[in-house]
């Protein structure tokens, strides 16, 4: 699947589009990271570009990441965002959701597999596709 999806992706370059997400985690929480991991070197081999948005617990307040979401939903440079879970205890998830866009708002797979890496980037593809149009 990486195969086709670079192939997508050098089309896509091709035309001046360039795939980019955004991904924001707070805390170090195990499976997370090691998700994380797992899409960064998915994105690596396709060539999706990730701009990566990282907090220590206790480091950002849900109202200040409320406004980075807002923030990165407005820049015409990101196809698309994560918000990685867990998020700190407390914190209104759906809340902080609806600060992005629904065309750029993606969902964290249930698990932390290459194939969830992987569609997950597909979704990345098609935000860029259907924002160049």
């Amino acid at each position: 699947m990486l195969e086709e999806l670079k192939t997508r992706v050098d089309a896509l370059y091709l035309e001046y589009v360039f795939p980019v997400l955004a991904t924001v985690r707070i805390g170090e929480d195990p499976e997370a990271v090691a998700f994380e991991k797992t899409l960064l070197e998915a994105a690596r081999a396709t060539g999706v570009k990730v701009r990566r948005y990282m907090f220590p617990l206790g480091d950002v307040t849900a109202p200040e990441m409320e406004e980075l979401l807002r923030q990165a939903g407005a820049d015409f440079l990101l196809s698309a965002i994560l918000l990685e879970r867990p998020l700190p205890q407390g914190w209104d998830a759906a809340a902080l959701d609806g600060q992005i866009p629904e065309k750029k708002r993606l969902c964290q797979p249930a698990d932390g597999s290459a194939e969830s890496a992987a569609a997950l980037l597909k979704a990345v593809i098609d935000a860029a596709e259907r924002n160049a149009k």
